[in-house]
């Protein structure tokens, strides 16, 4: 119970992520004080918030706004989980360099200062993404681990503010004020505004691909216990420092369900348990798949057509290398040193997630 009776703070926590790490310790750890920092407050009738947890709105670009909430909290462990990704800023139309520098690296920075600014922070977990060693989107990751070296370049800016901040998390780590970085992929749950939706919204009898390159997901409650275990080393295991091999401290870690499996086995996975709970339910199809070459080719055309037409595209060539590549990785250092193993198996996952998505959706005006 080393987080029972702390002051806790998680940056993004209405975020999939961040929801998932306040749901965990609210659960197991009653005694805890929770705060959230978000870009707004949840409304207390809204399916995000969460009863006994203190919400705070504000940028963490704003180091004004970040400094006044952390002095207001006076947190001993931060989850930093809040984050630009690529669905949300192509969303708001930010999809940038400048903005994924804004918020991933500068915002990153400013919580790191904030918590050594107000002396009582005693550990920090920061959110990665698998991502960091992923220099171009058709590189295969088959089974790689925390020794593969970070890219000198990338072809998306998203993944190039997530390895710069998670190397400054890293660096900055200190024996007063150890930090760790949780890598994470292709997270699902009830409260996914990315993946879930784009496998449902897909049709189901045409297929890009073969779609047998072996892929990782991640349950987010599997994910919420990773680094909840991050910050029980951070506090208890000494020396905080790399050098110790049982410590977190200063070192990033892969973070999957351990389950790698085909792409589209996994959307078939994701279908079934959705028509099961009635969301709009398909009889099966055979369906057509389209080679790799013939798609490529497609998905080129249609992504210059979109730009000369001055449209965001739908599918791009770098998203159909991320639905091709081989993605799974090697979770064995999160074991050994956190302690980490899923509790949920990806089919029982998409069953809760499937449950609680179309109840919450139905409950919503």
């Amino acid at each position: 119970m080393v987080l029972d009776g702390t002051s806790i703070i998680v940056t993004g926590g209405c975020g999939q992520i961040g929801i998932a790490i306040v749901k965990h310790l609210r659960e197991h750890y009653p005694r805890a004080t929770i705060a959230v920092l978000d870009l707004e407050k949840p409304m207390a009738s809204g399916l995000r918030f969460i009863q006994n947890v203190n919400y705070y709105a504000g940028n963490v670009t704003d180091e004004a706004i970040v400094k006044e909430v952390f002095e207001a909290v006076k947190p001993v462990i931060v989850f930093h989980t809040a984050g630009l990704i690529p669905q949300i800023a192509k969303r708001l139309n930010i999809h940038s360099e400048k903005n994924y520098v804004a918020v991933n690296l500068q915002g990153t920075k400013n919580v790191l200062d904030a918590a050594t600014a107000v002396g009582s922070v005693k550990a920090l977990v920061f959110t990665s993404s698998a991502d960091v060693v992923k220099g171009h989107s058709w590189q295969d990751l088959a089974g790689v681990n925390e020794s593969i070296a970070i890219p000198e370049v990338f072809d998306n800016p998203y993944a190039n503010s997530k390895a710069l901040a998670e190397s400054f998390v890293l660096e900055s780590s200190t024996a007063s004020l150890p930090t760790t970085a949780i890598r994470t992929h292709a997270v699902f749950s009830a409260n996914d505004e990315n993946l879930v939706p784009l496998i449902l919204s897909a049709p189901r009898n045409i297929h890009l691909g073969p779609g047998s390159n072996l892929y990782d997901f991640t349950y987010a409650p599997n994910l919420a216990l990773a680094h909840v275990l991050a910050a029980e080393n951070l506090l208890s295991v000494t020396p905080a420092e790399a050098s110790n091999s049982l410590s977190a401290a200063g070192k990033a870690f892969f973070v999957t369900n351990s389950e790698p499996m085909p792409f589209r086995s996994f959307t078939k996975m994701l279908w079934a348990a959705f028509d099961a709970n009635g969301s709009s339910p398909q009889a099966p199809a055979k369906g057509i798949t389209i080679p790799t070459p013939v798609a490529l080719c497609l998905t080129w055309i249609s992504e210059k057509i979109a730009k000369l037409l001055g449209k965001e595209p739908f599918l791009t060539v770098k998203d159909l290398g991320d639905g091709f590549a081989q993605r799974w990785f090697d979770n064995t250092a999160a074991k050994t040193v956190l302690g980490y193993e899923p509790t949920i198996s990806l089919e029982q996952g998409l069953k809760e997630t499937a449950t609680s998505y179309v109840d919450g959706k139905k409950s919503l005006p």
